[in-house]
């Protein structure tokens, strides 16, 4: 049985106008993520977020907010049988596929840290944007986001506070990953941040701060730890300590966090695969 949500649904719990993507495609291939033993802690903590690659530059519907992935299977979201890593793809510039932990939580308080533990292999992200044609080209697999000052997602900034990605070139430095910072909790685009446009703090070079992560390896995969709390963003790429940041300017925010693909390039689709990915609350 195909499953579609209906178009009305899909327009209510959509940021754009309508979506239509099959959600329930039950195939052979396709392992179902939520009968997986090893993502079944994360899931229970998350729903959904996926973009229909047909629709609109930036769509998403929200799917399986109440945590319930007993239906969800797809193309785009899937288990590898081969290897029973947890499998996200997605078609088209700035659209998403990727699972959002339902935890706000505060970065500030001195003993308690939040932690995104992932190991992760993108496939082929050059190939994927063979026929880009935008200068970007950039896959982001993790994320800090604020939700804003409070649940009810009040005072919000559009900037997530951290993006990990893989970029094609930076700086020519090419294909390596990055831990993308906003440097600041300033709103720099859009109606809410016309103040702001010419604050030398919403200059690209000071809203954000790069930490190299280093080189992207075919067939190696990335195995990363984020933890946040006492103010700090410390990540760990293979058990080394990459960035230890300081997010005191972050402390209004309530934060969460989110993985999967997000594209920032055209005509090509993104592909990764996750082996590990655990969310948990630590207390010292």
């Amino acid at each position: 049985m195909i499953v579609k949500l209906p178009l009305l649904f899909a327009a209510m719990l959509s940021t754009s106008a309508i979506a239509d993507i099959t959600i329930y495609e039950p195939n052979p291939d396709y392992g179902v993520p939520n009968e997986s033993p090893q993502f079944s802690a994360i899931l229970s903590q998350s729903k959904l977020q996926i973009s229909d690659p047909q629709a609109g530059k930036g769509n998403q519907i929200q799917v399986a907010e109440d945590s319930d992935f007993s239906q969800v299977v797809n193309r785009y979201f899937h288990i590898n049988k081969d290897n029973q890593a947890l499998v996200f793809k997605m078609s088209g510039d700035h659209r998403r596929n990727e699972i959002r932990v339902h935890k706000n939580f505060r970065t500030d308080l001195p003993n308690t840290f939040y932690r995104l533990s992932t190991e992760f292999m993108p496939i082929e992200p050059e190939a994927s944007m063979a026929h880009s044609d935008i200068s970007q080209n950039e896959i982001t697999y993790l994320q800090v986001h604020n939700k804003g000052t409070n649940d009810a997602g009040d005072n919000n900034i559009p900037h997530p506070l951290l993006r990990v990605v893989w970029k094609q070139e930076a700086n020519g430095v090419k294909g390596h990953y990055w831990a993308i910072i906003k440097a600041n909790a300033l709103i720099c685009k859009g109606e809410r941040g016309k103040a702001n446009i010419n604050n030398p703090e919403c200059k690209a070079e000071n809203a954000y701060k790069h930490y190299d992560l280093g080189q992207y390896v075919a067939g190696k995969p990335l195995n990363i730890d984020i933890v946040t709390g006492n103010s700090k963003l410390a990540i760990w790429v293979d058990d080394k300590q990459a960035v230890n940041h300081d997010i005191s300017y972050w402390q209004p925010f309530l934060s969460y966090y989110k993985a999967g693909v997000y594209n920032q390039f055209s005509h090509g689709e993104s592909h990764a695969e996750f082996s590990k990915l655990t969310f948990t609350k630590e207390v010292k």
